[in-house]
């Protein structure tokens, strides 16, 4: 055993030594109270090493996300494994927009769906592998950089005030094949009920998904990718709100950082329901720092 180490040399042990705060008399207390010995100690918070400490965890997630070399860009068809890959590796299966979601989407409103790419050397992980062999080919003044899909927001039009099951549905007649092109006539609604599917007229952006790869969340690309989509959204002029579901726990982050107004929960049951229904009415103008 250690203490057998030395057989001619006696153990000593070293007192301890007070806190010299155990002795500070305590409100309350009463003076003989204040005349014990007492072995407490009084721990005093340094709010300048959190301080420290949130800056520091700033300046590191600045760092990684300038080396990302982010930026924003609409979608297309030709994202469409990107995007089925990114989605796979973000949400439960249940609630996952489908390949035949996204073949829609991408082909009948590609201008409400935006993407943020990294234009990168790295290598892939394992985490990240199905992202790099979704990329876009390289470019080809920069064969060694890869376009990334690390977030994207997907969205349709719609003529409810609100994300409802039938603005998430896909019209019975679209056919899922890559090289449909999307009817010129609209559908007339006579039985006053919600026609399914992206709605050209209707002033409302129902946002389908929005996701960053696990890997890079945390790194505050979640924030820059929304308020680039709500920014090109309010330009447009193409809707007077926009609207998503969002699981509760999410709620404060969209109310916070953009205003989005909680509406109470959901009707809709995609993916197993209990939705919170958010709407924002003014667009980038109510994002906050």
């Amino acid at each position: 055993m250690p203490r057998d180490l030395f057989p001619g040399r006696q153990s000593q042990e070293l007192p301890l030594t007070e806190s010299p705060e155990a002795k500070t008399p305590r409100p309350n207390a009463s003076q003989d109270q204040e005349q014990l010995p007492s072995n407490a100690f009084t721990i005093v918070r340094d709010e300048s090493d959190d301080r420290e400490q949130r800056l520091s965890n700033t300046l590191r997630r600045s760092d990684e996300k300038n080396k990302l070399h982010p930026y924003v860009q609409l979608l297309s068809i030709s994202d469409l494994e990107a995007c089925v890959a990114l989605e796979a590796a973000t949400f439960p299966e249940q609630e996952r927009c489908s390949r035949e979601k996204f073949i829609y989407r991408l082909t009948t409103c590609p201008t409400l769906s935006l993407g943020l790419f990294s234009s990168t050397t790295t290598l892939p992980t394992p985490a990240t592998q199905a992202a790099f062999d979704a990329a876009r080919p390289p470019d080809s003044s920069t064969p060694s950089h890869r376009a990334v899909l690390l977030g994207h927001v997907i969205g349709t039009l719609t003529d409810a005030a609100a994300v409802t099951d039938a603005s998430m549905e896909i019209p019975k007649s679209f056919s899922s094949h890559p090289d449909h092109l999307p009817p010129t006539s609209l559908p007339s609604n006579t039985r006053g009920t919600e026609i399914p599917g992206h709605r050209p007229l209707g002033r409302t952006i129902a946002i389908h998904s929005v996701c960053i790869l696990p890997t890079h969340q945390n790194l505050g690309l979640g924030k820059t990718l929304l308020k680039a989509y709500m920014q090109r959204m309010e330009s447009s002029g193409i809707a007077d709100r926009i609207a998503l579901l969002a699981h509760p726990e999410l709620v404060g982050w969209y109310v916070g950082k953009f205003g989005f107004e909680e509406r109470g929960e959901s009707k809709a049951t995609f993916g197993g329901g209990g939705w919170r229904e958010l709407v924002c009415t003014k667009l980038f103008l109510c994002w906050r720092e």
